[in-house]
């Protein structure tokens, strides 16, 4: 058994990955359509592409990952070394070195590529040990369940205070606050991370390593379930943002309890996500909190006052908490069902290909907004849109979200079906360092 002061240590990483991740995910689009007057469709445009070339990029990163050797392991340097230019680019987002003009776009374009770059490579080798150090479902259990409460927390931070925070303190300002969180989490996080050297192998080549990869059905499945869910989440935190301005106006203390309250809720539900899914499983549980997200969400469109939209998001919390804890879970038990099958862990290549698909995702839901931008006349210049672009805000928020997760919650059942048949047979656990002292 994993110390607890070793399984919180390595959970707490998830403080700076969330919190600049969604800050990223919740303003930055915000940030320079609203504050830099860029053109929502160029803006779209440029995060299509963007996302395009992070899915391949996640993929060789997954690869990459579980290539190396070195002294430090497989994972932990990417982690060390990744860290500072992690922080170091989200500061440059929100301190543009252009101000207008062409030239911005391209500069939003390069800055955001490195800054996900940094971002997979960080996030991902975070990630890839969660599996390798945790084998057994109660030990997972706890340290999804700690993850889930660290998380949440920059979660809260990332996209409850963002907005607030960049306009009332300056938007750079927000950015070396956050910076500095990052720094910090990441760093103390090490104290509890390990590797195992006994699964430092020679790797499967990567034409090999990918046709493995979609050999297996749960995986597949899965990804796409997971697609979804992760496509409504990202939506709904870039959309916020747009709706609480436009649609029902709030303050920036409503907006803060809006998106805070849901994921305060989120902080005790995700330890009784976590003993759910030990009680009825894993797939069991990621179903009933797709639907319960999904059903919430229609409330969005005739939602009318900031009361309300409050009460929204703390109802939402309960479906959030649940697809944090159960999503990390299921694709725990992916990875475990295919080194049962190749001999091999191959934590990185899943992680990558799962953040490949996620990618193209991305630029799926860019292109939703592009249109969006384009049809709804929706004008970065005017305090209040016209009553097209209302409606279209409602649409993306409240009604597509059931819609992708009706496809996530199909998925899903197909993955429970695979799950029944296979049955699930726990792998053996090399024992040669489990990083007890």
């Amino acid at each position: 058994m994993i110390p607890f002061r070793k399984r919180a240590a390595y959970s707490f990483n998830q403080i700076g990955v969330n919190l600049l991740w969604q800050a990223f995910n919740t303003v930055a689009v915000f940030y320079y359509v609203t504050v830099l007057h860029v053109s929502g469709t160029a803006i779209s445009a440029v995060m299509v592409v963007y996302g395009i070339i992070n899915a391949f990029l996640n993929l060789l990163s997954g690869y990459l990952s579980d290539k190396t050797q070195t002294q430090m392991g497989r994972r932990i340097p990417y982690i060390v070394f990744g860290g500072v230019p992690f922080v170091v680019l989200f500061y440059l987002l929100f301190h543009p070195l252009v101000k207008s003009g062409p030239a911005l776009i391209v500069y939003f374009l390069v800055v955001t590529l490195l800054f996900d770059i940094c971002f997979t490579f960080v996030a991902l080798n975070i990630g890839a040990l969660f599996p390798e150090m945790y084998q057994d479902a109660k030990d997972r259990s706890s340290v999804v369940a700690l993850q889930q409460l660290f998380g949440i927390i920059g979660l809260i931070i990332g996209v409850a205070l963002s907005k607030s925070l960049g306009q009332s303190m300056g938007w750079s300002m927000m950015a070396v606050i956050f910076g500095i969180i990052t720094l910090v989490t990441t760093y103390v996080s090490l104290y509890g991370s390990f590797e195992n050297p006994a699964y430092r192998e020679e790797p499967l080549d990567l034409r090999e390593a990918i046709r493995e990869t979609f050999k297996n059905k749960r995986f597949i499945v899965y990804v796409f379930a997971s697609l979804f869910v992760q496509l409504t989440t990202t939506m709904f935190v870039t959309i916020s943002s747009f709706y609480s301005n436009y649609v029902v106006p709030l303050s920036g203390l409503q907006s803060s309890l809006f998106l805070g309250l849901m994921f305060i809720v989120a902080i005790p539900l995700s330890f009784a996500w976590s003993r759910v899914s030990l009680r009825v499983s894993n797939i069991t549980a990621a179903l009933a909190s797709t639907a319960l997200f999904a059903i919430v969400s229609l409330l969005f469109l005739v939602a009318h006052t900031p009361l309300l939209v409050i009460i929204i998001g703390i109802c939402l919390g309960v479906g959030v908490s649940g697809f944090m804890v159960t999503m990390n879970l299921l694709l725990a038990d992916v990875i475990d069902y295919d080194a049962r099958h190749t001999g091999k862990r191959r934590e990185g290549m899943y992680y990558g290909m799962n953040g490949f698909i996620v990618r193209i995702g991305m630029s799926l839901q860019y292109a939703i907004m592009g249109v969006f931008f384009a049809i709804t006349k929706f004008n970065s210049h005017l305090s209040v849109q016209p009553s097209s672009a209302i409606v279209g805000l409602r649409i993306l928020i409240g009604g597509l979200p059931v819609v992708l997760l009706f496809i996530s919650f199909i998925l899903l059942n197909r993955y429970r079906h695979y799950e029944k048949r296979d049955g699930i047979t726990p792998i053996p656990v090399i024992t040669e360092h489990l990083g007890q002292s």
